[in-house]
């Protein structure tokens, strides 16, 4: 070693800076391989790590909000059913329409003097549910009447408006009206029990 060392002290200098330079690059390439080459490929790795998550992280926020819009969607859906429903119940309810339609008589100012609930019809996905009814009251009030039940929440058609009888009252002509009030419900198709005879229903 102390030959080595002789040898190196008596070289002409050029020599010795070239020597130093060998063995300085051969240090910064052993520092390279062994330090920084480590380090790069570990921080490789977290950037493919960094994308996988972000990738995942954006393909979660979709489902989210996928999910999110499906949950709208549904709310809207069930929203519409309920008021549909409103409209076409699937039960009879006669004496709750029956209860409306005579608060709406009262503020209309007519009497009620007839209440017939008919037989229900059945017509495909519906039923009809005819009601005669017979009010008096002047053609005015009459006309609030009939204004008043076509906005109601449930579907009622009145046909068959007769007006008969006037006589005076208290200054205002009074009049015998008698109409049908028809009403209508949603027949469960899937409800509807077999035939037992296993023929086509009647």
């Amino acid at each position: 070693m102390e030959q080595l060392l002789d040898r190196f002290v008596k070289a002409p200098a050029l020599l010795k800076f070239g020597g130093l330079l060998i063995i300085a690059a051969a240090l910064t390439a052993g520092n390279y391989f062994v330090l920084i080459s480590d380090v790069e490929d570990r921080i490789t790795q977290q950037e493919g790590k960094q994308r996988q998550l972000e990738q995942q992280l954006a393909e979660k926020k979709a489902i989210a909000q996928n999910l999110n819009e499906r949950r709208r969607e549904m709310d809207q859906l069930e929203q519409k059913l309920a008021d549909a429903l409103t409209q076409l119940p699937e039960t009879k309810d006669i004496d709750d329409l029956l209860a409306q339609m005579n608060d709406v008589a009262k503020k209309s100012g007519l009497e009620i003097a007839k209440v017939e609930p008919g037989p229900e019809v059945s017509a495909n996905f519906f039923a009809k549910i005819p009601i005669k009814m017979g009010v008096s009251g002047n053609y005015h009030e009459l006309g609030i009447f009939l204004q008043e039940v076509a906005n109601m929440r449930r579907i009622v058609n009145v046909t068959d408006v007769r007006m008969t009888q006037p006589t005076v009252r208290n200054d205002k002509v009074v009049l015998n009206s008698e109409f049908l009030a028809t009403t209508f419900r949603f027949v469960n198709q899937a409800a509807k029990p077999a035939n037992p005879t296993g023929g086509a229903p009647k």
